[in-house]
């Protein structure tokens, strides 16, 4: 096909095509220029296309939301239908979205970006398309899963052929960097792998930890170097047990899902203390290795579509119908992921029904972009939701590699032949990998396999030391492979499906028996008021020996330098395989409960964690979840609600949108103590004493204290309020949440920088709460850096944290670190919003803009919600609540700077959908918003609609019974057989 030649130049010179919307005929959500033979606009509003293949007529109504809701009588047609559909909305997300994941961006776009070739190598390191390949090619041709694949392309293709092909396609405004790949030779048509590839790549996203693993065995080996329990200094010897402070598995709100095993156990066994010693020690092991793993994981996190958000989560929960006005039971869902424009999710009604067509399907819900069928929704009869389990499914193995010098002595190219498991060479199996570069050379790389575990991270392989070395010589040196079930061929697509006619709970139990990788918490509501819950998935058994000894002191294997616990860096010699997988008996779910209801918000599901050891239980199944804050006040309001015993669908959008700060309750009292002391007699602390004297004084410390006295952990965020108590609230929340980012720099500064890492926001809040607690409480956790009498002073009763390392002539205490947090925080938000402390409205700093997410040539950003350049709202939409709240829009607790610096780029992670859905006899009644619109094209009435229902807390109903459907109508579409 002729491209213009002035596209052509637009693309290579990032220029053409950024402010120009050539198709403004298009209709509501419409790209311009399909082919005429293939589709012609009638006088309602109305298009017909011919699209080859079909079985027979398909019928789409869009509404004015901008849903389509398509009805044919296959499952073929529906899913073709759906693919050209979702592509027309968001054929760019897409196409970013699978080369990011197939590792094929620099073919098409190396022209904007050279360095995306290097992205790409990364990228290819996980195998998301031989494992989309592999998946694909295991499914027999009459297999459901795979025909829907098949179709689903089927459509995207006929939109490239008959849309994007054309000379007459422009990409929407803002999004104009698509124009290289039109120009390039390699674009091309979507594989029916490709979508098996996707939809491993969103498990691996919501199940794979490797990087955690890297990371929490380089915290644990930096406490073990910085703080020996015997070195002469009190101050250091004090310190030894801070990992078990610092990263406790602990929650901090001691909330379950259930209460134990589903085979009535919690503490089934208690190994023995320590560590076995090896049959096959691990001998020649670098941990530059690890320091190597974790510069690939770090780098990783710099591409915003592999971006891991620790302060990401997600909130469901059913209620049963017996505890409900109504008598139904009602599903309430927002996973929390990036909030991108456009969103991740895509709203899509699929229906055989009312056409008479095969398997009666009348589903509805939300998609992924560039995956079929609905992933959250609900049909007729059954509801469904998931939050993530926190499930460890990922194993880092630490190898000895046998390398072969293929160079010579002056210059050696050391190859990785092999690495010794059960004291026997094993060879490794190279996988050879080609990165084509649109307008440059292509580039070859091999990665290498150990056959018993998985890939070897390219960043973490240790050379041999050798002087001279010939060629073909062989030496030891090291490297790290991941296991994860991902690698393995399975068909989490074939759950979805399956949902789109399940009709029961016990249904949906019975679709999820397919349901291995990316372990979900899964809830159902249906429509006889039952509820349910499970998390099937594959989850292996393997030795978990606890990391910390009684005084909270690291224990390493002498043999090899490491832990020897699953969520840590293991030997990878033999010792510490995977045994069977939990038997599904045992994967925890639940029923019916007598509680009324399930709830789940990615903590800790039966209170693995709840003694401090998750490796003494009857089974193994993580350590790494939440930390409870939002499961906590989701427990609380549920308990609450249930003794009125009748729940509303109104309730549980409440509860989705409650703000109140859980923070602030574990730590506003304990701020108030101190900062009295600091107002009142100091004598009695020489360094609080230090700080009160000093330039400025207490300037400002009783209007603190006055004002976070009178706080009633209301959150809002106050921008443009009049009435004095939103007002008083709203400034209460700046100074609090302000204080507590100084706090935390005050106090863990100083073991973090020896240590070499430092702890997240969930990790921070949380000891900051516990140390702020009573001595009597923080001996109870117990507070490993809690002593009785600490440098001399006898009564110290409390945590060795608070003290500074970094000074030498001062006993720092926890009054006093309160208190200079309190006098920095007035400084900074004197610097940042002004000396008028009315005017420290929490909205200022704690706001959102849905960042555009595909790049732009030209950076405009008129994709992000609200557009970059917006003068009204200069930092985004400000918003309520604070860290850890049920209604979600986290930010650092670790700096200042952190709780703006998301404003102004990059993402924040939220509910990516707001959905509450009553299951009555006569169908679901659902409510929901997304954060943005269906479209992305910023000049679609469908690009930011949702977004504005969200921002403002609204969930209307949404169209399923047809009755309905046929009263909000924007455009009808009719589909019909092509040649």
């Amino acid at each position: 096909m002729a491209r213009r030649w002035w596209l052509v130049a637009g693309a290579l010179a990032l220029s053409i095509a950024c402010d120009d919307n050539p198709g403004t005929d298009a209709g509501p959500g419409m790209d311009a220029g399909p082919d005429e033979d293939a589709a012609t606009d009638t006088d309602g509003g109305a298009m017909d296309l011919a699209i080859p293949g079909l079985d027979g007529e398909v019928e789409v109504i869009i509404d004015d939301r901008g849903m389509p809701h398509i009805y044919a009588t296959t499952v073929h047609d529906l899913m073709v239908v759906e693919g050209y559909l979702m592509s027309r909305d968001r054929f760019i997300q897409m196409e970013f979205l699978r080369r990011n994941t197939l590792g094929r961006l620099a073919e098409v776009f190396a022209a904007l970006d050279p360095s995306l070739a290097n992205t790409d190598i990364d990228q290819r390191f996980f195998a998301f398309e031989r494992q989309g390949q592999a998946i694909y090619d295991s499914l027999p041709a009459d297999d459901l899963t795979r025909q829907v694949a098949e179709a689903f392309v089927e459509g995207i293709n006929y939109y490239i052929d008959s849309v994007v092909m054309q000379d007459d396609y422009f990409p929407p405004r803002g999004l104009d960097a698509f124009n290289a790949a039109l120009v390039s030779p390699n674009f091309g048509h979507w594989r029916p792998a490709d979508i098996f590839a996707l939809a491993r790549f969103q498990a691996w996203n919501l199940s794979y930890d490797a990087g955690a693993d890297v990371n929490n065995t380089r915290a644990l080996l930096g406490v073990r170097d910085a703080f020996d329990p015997a070195d002469a200094d009190e101050r250091i010897a004090a310190r030894a047990g801070v990992f078990g402070d610092f990263w406790s598995v602990v929650q901090a709100r001691r909330t379950y899902t259930r209460e134990g095993w589903n085979d009535g156990t919690t503490h089934a066994f208690v190994p023995p203390f320590g560590i076995p010693a090896p049959a096959h020690p691990l001998r020649d092991f670098s941990i530059e290795s690890v320091e190597g793993g974790a510069r690939f994981f770090d780098r990783l996190q710099a591409n915003p579509w592999m971006h891991r958000n620790p302060h990401y989560g997600s909130n469901s929960w059913v209620v049963h119908g017996s505890t409900t006005a109504s008598g139904n039971a009602i599903l309430s869902n927002d996973p929390h992921l990036a909030l991108y424009a456009p969103p991740v999710w895509w709203y899509v009604h699929l229906n055989t029904e009312r056409m008479g067509g095969e398997r009666s399907l009348d589903a509805q819900g939300i998609a992924f972009a560039g995956l079929p069928g609905v992933v959250l929704g609900y049909n007729r009869n059954l509801a469904w939701s998931a939050t993530t389990t926190g499930y460890d499914v990922t194993d880092v193995y630490a190898e000895e590699v046998t390398f072969r010098n293929d160079g010579d002595a002056s210059t050696p190219n050391w190859t990785p032949v092999s690495v010794t498991f059960m004291g026997a060479d094993v060879d490794l199996v190279p996988l050879d990998e080609e990165i084509l570069v649109s307008g440059g050379e292509t580039q070859h790389f091999t990665i290498y396999q150990v056959p018993h575990h998985g890939r070897i991270i390219p960043d973490s392989y240790v050379t041999p030391e050798m002087t001279d070395p010939p060629n073909g010589a062989m030496a030891t040196g090291s490297g790290m492979s991941v296991r994860y079930t991902g690698d393995d061929v399975s068909n989490e697509l074939a759950f979805f499906v399956g949902l789109l006619e399940a009709s029961t709970v016990q249904e949906g139990f019975d679709a999820a028996q397919v349901f291995e990788v990316g372990a979900q918490n899964f809830s159902f509501a249906d429509s006889t008021g039952a509820i349910g819950w499970t998390t099937h998935a594959r989850i292996p058994q393997r030795a978990c020996n606890f990391w910390l000894d009684a005084q909270g002191v690291p224990v390493i294997d002498p043999s090899s330098d490491l832990p020897a616990a699953p969520p840590f860096v293991l030997p990878g010699t033999g010792d510490y395989e995977w045994g069977d997988d939990l038997d599904t008996r045992f994967v925890p779910h639940d029923q019916n409960p007598a509680r009324g209801y399930i709830a789940t918000a990615n903590q800790d599901n039966v209170g693995v964690t709840d003694d401090g050891d998750p490796c003494n239980d009857g089974h193994y199944i993580g350590a790494g979840f939440a930390v409870g804050y939002r499961h906590g006040r989701i427990v609380q309001r549920l308990d609450e609600l249930m003794t009125r015993g009748d729940i509303t669908p109104e309730d549980m959008m409440g509860l989705q949108h409650e703000t109140r700060s859980s923070l602030g309750e574990g730590m506003r009292d304990a701020f108030l103590a101190s900062l009295d002391h600091a107002l009142g007699d100091t004598s009695d602390d020489a360094a609080l004493a230090a700080v009160v004297s000093g330039a400025g004084g207490t300037t400002g410390l009783s209007d603190v204290r006055d004002r976070l006295a009178a706080w009633t952990f209301a959150t809002p965020h106050g921008v443009g309020a009049t009435d004095a108590n939103v007002i008083a609230d709203s400034v209460a929340t700046t100074i609090f949440n302000v204080m507590v980012a100084h706090l935390s720099q005050l106090t863990f500064d100083d073991e973090e920088t020896r240590i070499g890492r430092g702890m997240g926001s969930s990790e921070t809040g949380r000891l900051l709460e516990w140390m702020l607690d009573t001595p009597a409480e923080q001996m109870a956790l117990p507070l490993h850096t809690f002593r009785a009498s600490y440098m001399g002073v006898t009564d110290w009763n409390d945590s060795v944290l608070w003290d500074d390392l970094g000074t030498d002539t001062l006993l720092e205490t926890r009054d006093e670190r309160v208190t200079r947090a309190a006098l920095m925080a007035l400084e900074w938000l004197t610097t940042e919003l002004g000396a008028d402390r009315d005017a420290w409205r929490w909205g200022q700093l704690h706001a959102l803009r849905f960042q555009q997410l595909v790049p732009a040539a030209i950076d405009s950003g008129v994709v992000s919600i609200p557009p970059r350049g917006d003068a009204s709202l200069p930092y985004g939409y400000p918003r309520d609540g604070d860290y850890g709240a049920v209604d979600v829009l986290n930010y650092s607790l670790t700096n200042p700077n952190g709780i703006r610096s998301a404003t102004n780029s990059g993402a924040r992670g939220g509910p990516s959908q707001r959905l509450v859905v009553e299951m009555t006899a006569d169908g679901p009644q659902p409510r929901n918003s997304l954060p943005g619109g269906q479209s992305e094209d910023p000049d679609s009435p469908h690009h930011a609609d949702e977004a504005a229902l969200w921002i403002a807390n609204e969930q209307p109903m949404l169209y399923f019974q047809q009755a309905d459907i046929d009263a909000h109508v924007e455009s009808t579409m009719r589909f019909v057989p092509g040649t």
